[in-house]
């Protein structure tokens, strides 16, 4: 029995969908059909009941996924024994948040090129809902996100907790004053990050607390425009320390004191725990100790 076989059916147990395998597998739909029809001859059992818009294990197909996915660890355990490294060759399909992009990747690429130098690694930068929802379909081996993800199959790796600040520009009403009140604050329009992330959805909370039960909320998945709009003096600001300070420094962007303190963005390199996902695991533990020494040169 092959092992794409195996994967191919172990990779169709959690899609549920043969595009989605295919799209996975780099291969065609017709292959993925044909892969598993020959499994289930070969076994004479029926693996998968199929409907018109998707498939699900039966219980025969419940059973061999268990001694599916042992197998395909056994394989990897054997080509390692006898100095066969079925990861030191392939792609890293990794997901990375802008603030991570900006802070510890290059550190991260450098270490994993020099573990890995036969490796590529694939760079996708978005917000860490589109990057959870790719690690659980299987678009991505890794992500470096705001976390921790609770999901069954998947682990997380503390790697940095970042302060976050306001920020406004620095001919912005709220510039020149010590501290800025809720309701002045409120006045404003406020940047925060994606409606559905978990900054956003902390600030709601705070301001809600603190009487403000309308705010004039502007959601961006990305902190470079976050930064422009706030440039143009159009809204308040929120962002990570480290990501502002650059544009501090240019005196393009000022810090603000108010009675909202904004919680700290934690972030995590999270992974699929399964058989044939071991260099994710090993790049994750890459990442944790690059965040570290960033962290220990800030320090």
């Amino acid at each position: 029995m092959k092992r794409i076989t195996l994967e191919t059916f172990v990779a169709l147990a959690h899609l549920r969908h043969f595009g989605k395998v295919a799209s996975q597998l780099n291969t065609t739909q017709s292959t993925v059909s044909a892969r598993i029809a020959g499994l289930e001859s070969d076994l004479g059992a029926e693996l998968f009941a199929r409907t018109s818009n998707s498939v699900a294990l039966t219980p025969k197909g419940r059973e061999l996924l268990t001694h599916a996915t042992e197998v395909i660890a056994s394989m990897d355990r054997m080509s390692r024994a006898v100095g066969l490294d079925p990861y030191r060759e392939g792609t890293l399909r990794l997901g990375v948040s802008e603030t991570l992009a900006s802070t510890i990747l290059p550190g991260f690429i450098g270490a994993y090129s020099q573990q890995y130098p036969n490796s590529s690694v694939e760079i996708i930068v978005n917000n860490t809902a589109f990057q959870r929802d790719q690690l659980v379909e299987r678009g991505l081996d890794l992500a470096l996100l705001m976390g921790p993800i609770s999901h069954a199959l998947i682990a997380n790796v503390p790697l940095l907790e970042l302060p976050m600040i306001w920020a406004v520009a620095p001919d912005h009403p709220l510039a020149a004053t010590d501290v800025v009140t809720v309701e002045a604050l409120a006045a404003f329009p406020i940047l925060s990050y994606a409606m559905n992330s978990r900054p956003y959805i902390e600030l709601v909370e705070s301001l809600r607390l603190a009487g403000v039960q309308t705010p004039r909320l502007f959601s961006s998945n990305a902190l470079g425009a976050s930064v422009a709009i706030a440039e143009a003096k159009l809204a308040v600001c929120t962002a990570p320390q480290i990501y502002a300070a650059p544009y501090i420094e240019a005196g393009k962007l000022v810090e603000i004191t108010t009675p909202i303190v904004l919680n700290p963005l934690s972030f995590t390199a999270s992974y699929r725990t399964e058989p044939g996902n071991d260099l994710a695991q090993e790049a994750a533990g890459i990442a944790a100790m690059i965040a570290q020494d960033w962290k220990s040169l800030r320090s």
